[in-house]
């Protein structure tokens, strides 16, 4: 009786295993994504620097400290004239008049000698060796040190004589000048170091030898 009750138990437990459901395996398998890298039109005409003036940051700083000076003189001395002191109004006039000018003269000075200062050349888009661009966007200062650009063709630049300046504009109607997106007069007096521009095999050496070049002193 004990065995054909242990058969019994064995039969079950075989029958039950092979009724139970297969076990399913499913995969899910993410999607291949391909990635596709093109160039664009616009990357391929986007502007190119063809020169970087070396004291371009020393400029800027120099341009805003010197307006800087000039608006901390001109707010200060008002207060003068309220300072309780034994000295006679001319002599206070006097001392206000005289450091207001010499303020002013500086940042003048440091105006005209900056303001030619190049701090980059951009042209359209890459030329191959040996070919010139059309035109040249040259960046420089404004009187705020904001970003000045003068767009020009390449025909109308030629050496400059004056002191500071090493190309000048023979034809002004034909630059364009901007300022912070908006149409300002454009520069006609330049300055770029010659030094910077003797590399071989270089767009800016082949420009100065169309367009020729002043020492600048």
């Amino acid at each position: 009786m004990l065995r054909l009750s242990r058969h019994t138990s064995s039969a079950l437990k075989r029958a039950a295993i092979v009724h139970q459901s297969p076990l399913r395996v499913v995969s899910v398998a993410a999607p291949f994504k391909t990635r596709h890298f093109t160039t664009t039109k616009q990357d391929e005409e986007k502007p190119v620097t063809i020169y970087t003036g070396p004291l371009a940051n020393v400029a800027k700083k120099l341009k805003l400290f010197s307006i800087t000076s000039l608006g901390l003189g001109c707010g200060i001395s008002p207060f003068v004239f309220a300072i309780d002191v034994p000295v006679p109004f001319v002599a206070k006039a006097a001392l206000v008049g005289v450091a207001v000018a010499t303020s002013a003269a500086s940042t003048g000075l440091i105006q005209w000698v900056m303001s030619p200062y190049v701090t980059k050349i951009t042209i359209p888009k890459k030329v191959a060796q040996g070919q010139l661009p059309q035109e040249l966007t040259i960046h420089t200062l404004s009187f705020t040190a904001k970003d000045h650009t003068t767009t020009v063709p390449v025909d109308a630049i030629e050496p400059a004589s004056r002191i500071f300046t090493s190309w000048m504009i023979n034809d002004p109607s034909l630059a364009k000048g901007c300022v912070s997106n908006k149409e300002a007069k454009p520069k006609t007096l330049l300055y770029v170091h010659p030094e910077l521009c003797e590399e071989e095999q270089s767009v800016m050496k082949d420009i100065v030898e169309k367009t020729g070049i002043g020492r600048g002193f």
